[in-house]
């Protein structure tokens, strides 16, 4: 174990002030991630112990992040483990891998009494005090149901642990015995916990683990409660399964929250920066009005004209289904957004933001959309082949007129 400090607590003004204990455990793979979520853990709280648990991380780079949390009255601790007794173990997705038993030995290497382990796909948007104040009183675990896939057991992603029942109950132990039984039959390391914590686990509220990765297999389910479940921003957002907000397409909530993390620099930490900048969208150079293509095909009659000709609008592409290679080749353009597999909350959350709707794709119109456009007040685009409003209240253009449907549009633009 090489702990760069270890020392429980600091003198604020001469007054002892106790660090809250966070655990996280992740490869040399992940490190981004890793640091990603510790810049949100830091964006609202100070006074954190981190413990790391890993394998191959640098210490280069504990070194930097020492420095950096010093800023914000915390620590960093390199807690060096082997994974060789895990390997053994049956992980039930690829997006899982053996560390993921690491949080079991958090007994033998935190002295806090209180814990709370944290997953590395995960953003903190709130302080954490509510779960470091919370009594345990003879509860092993405190977490969030595993929604929507159950009510009945917890997600492991977070976990305030009391780690003194954990010490005095012998339950790494407990712990490796039922994964040596079972690991080939439950659901990783959740499962066994769940097992061995079951009834015995105090229920936390949703909003300290809404698990976003659930957002597209609900909506390919029809499952439209799912989003109703929660309003609003949560405390903690774990994106949970393989639709991660930093691959290339991902329809899931909160996708621009973790990139603002992500994105934003240490230096800006610092200086307290977070709350100015706020979203995304302000780290970056963003077009000033957005329109909408809804398609079910890649043939986007000049699209590229309309693209390179309106710099200062962001193109929102929309579809049910994955894109064609001409589609996917837009994205060398700074203002074009891909939506593939859209989702009925993505898809709320685009057309809000909506300023124009250009009807530009060939075959049929989808999910009513120019009905929809109409009603929220809109504008409508289109070209006579490409025309899929029967109202006569859109701007039809020839084919071969790209040019007045982009001088038009920079004129109404100009007036939003």
């Amino acid at each position: 174990m090489d702990v760069l400090t270890t020392c429980p607590f600091f003198l604020m003004g001469g007054v002892v002030v106790m660090r809250n204990a966070i655990v996280l455990a992740c490869d040399n793979s992940y490190m981004d991630k890793l640091e990603t979520t510790i810049k949100s853990i830091c964006a609202h709280n100070k006074n954190i112990k981190f413990y790391i648990l890993n394998e191959d991380l640098p210490i280069e780079w504990f070194r930097l992040m020492t420095k950096r949390l010093s800023y914000f009255d915390s620590e960093i601790l390199n807690i060096k483990v082997s994974g060789d007794s895990f390997k053994k173990f049956r992980c039930p997705s690829e997006h899982i891998n053996y560390q993921s038993y690491f949080r079991y030995l958090i007994p033998d290497y935190v002295s806090e009494e209180k814990v709370l382990y944290l997953d590395c796909d995960i953003i903190v948007t709130e302080s954490l005090d509510g779960l470091f104040n919370l009594d345990l009183k003879n509860y092993p675990v405190a977490a969030v149901p595993d929604l929507p896939t159950t009510n009945d057991g917890f997600n492991s992603g977070v976990l305030l642990i009391n780690n003194k029942y954990w010490r005095e109950n012998d339950i790494l132990n407990k712990l490796i015995k039922l994964t040596v039984e079972y690991h080939e039959k439950v659901y990783g390391d959740q499962g066994i916990l769940n097992i061995l914590f079951k009834d015995k686990w105090y229920r936390l509220p949703l909003t300290y683990n809404l698990q976003v990765g659930s957002d597209s297999q609900e909506h390919m389910i029809g499952d439209v409660g799912w989003y109703k479940l929660f309003d609003g921003i949560p405390k903690v957002i774990h994106y949970t399964y393989t639709h991660k907000p930093w691959l290339m397409y991902n329809t899931t909530r909160f996708r621009e929250i973790w990139w603002f993390y992500h994105g934003i620099s240490w230096d800006k930490m610092i200086l307290n920066e977070p709350r100015v900048y706020e979203s995304f969208n302000n780290l970056i150079d963003v077009p000033k009005h957005n329109a909408v293509i809804y398609t079910n095909t890649q043939d986007l009659h000049e699209i590229e004209a309309l693209i390179e000709n309106l710099p200062n609008v962001n193109f929102h592409i929309l579809a049910h289904t994955l894109f064609g290679p001409r589609v996917v080749s837009l994205e060398k353009y700074m203002n074009v957004s891909l939506y593939p597999e859209i989702n009925l909350f993505k898809e709320t959350e685009v057309l809000n933001t909506m300023d124009i709707y250009l009807d530009v794709n060939y075959e049929g119109e989808v999910d009513y959309i120019i009905n929809r456009v109409h009603k929220i007040g809109k504008p409508i685009y289109s070209f006579e082949s490409t025309n899929h409003d029967v109202s006569g209240l859109n701007y039809i253009y020839k084919d071969n007129d790209v040019e007045n449907m982009i001088k038009d549009i920079n004129e109404y633009l100009q007036n939003v």
